[in-house]
């Protein structure tokens, strides 16, 4: 049996930050415009896709956003928004303290 080293520590702020500098989007899938949030090294952060609401004439209801793919993606007005808040929601991730299960 091996020995426990503790729990892993999150990430800093400040290399949270460095890590997502060049971060942009990249078009996924141009029939369903989705786009994923990558860095320059290629590693995928976040996903945007577009958001539809029921009920509206024309369904649009602007740009969902999300460090993980979800139902409950949060709506915002441009692609780009939508791309910072994905950026986020990865820091928060990121720089967590681990839980204990």
């Amino acid at each position: 049996m091996t020995e426990s080293t503790g729990p892993k520590r999150p990430m800093s702020q400040k290399k949270a930050r460095e890590f997502i500098a060049d971060a942009h989007l990249v078009l996924r899938d141009r029939e369903t415009r989705q786009y994923d949030v990558v860095t320059g090294d290629g590693t995928v952060l976040g996903h945007v896709e577009p958001a539809y609401k029921a009920g509206r004439r024309s369904g649009w209801n602007g740009w969902a956003a999300g460090h993980v793919r979800s139902s409950t993606l949060s709506v915002h007005s441009t692609r780009d928004q939508a791309g910072a808040e994905a950026l986020r929601q990865w820091i928060l991730f990121a720089t967590a303290k681990p839980r204990r299960i």
